[in-house]
């Protein structure tokens, strides 16, 4: 909570800007304290992290489930899902880029499944 000149000051929950007497906000409603003369409150809000690297494979590992029976760009798009998830696994948070990876590896297992099947059909026929 910082103090303004005018009588303002900012609500510990949300930031607005309230009349430095107010005891409830009245944009959310939460109790302010009460001010002290000479005390400083500082509020620290932690920034939230992204791994876009590990969103991006996980994105790429879903768009190639849907577009790997297109025979090159399907694998393009798969193996780019892979290496970013793979990638992105080293950062934080992990979630999506461990779900991309193995989305990948899925699609992975299915790609290798197929092409023994023709693999196998055509073997047969010769």
């Amino acid at each position: 909570m910082s103090e303004k000149s005018g009588g303002k000051k900012y609500c510990v929950s949300c930031g607005a800007e309230i009349d430095e007497k107010a005891e409830i906000c009245p944009k959310c409603g939460v109790r302010q304290p009460a001010i002290n003369s000479g005390q400083t409150i500082v509020i620290n809000q932690q920034e939230k992290k992204s791994n876009g690297i590990g969103i991006a494979g996980f994105v790429l590992a879903l768009v190639a489930l849907f577009l790997g029976w297109v025979p090159v760009l399907g694998w393009i798009i798969w193996f780019l899902g892979l290496i970013l998830s793979f990638i992105g696994v080293f950062g934080t948070p992990k979630g999506m880029a461990i779900a991309g990876l193995v989305i990948s590896l899925i699609g992975l297992i299915l790609l290798l499944v197929v092409f023994g099947a023709l693999a196998a059909s055509v073997a047969a026929s010769l």
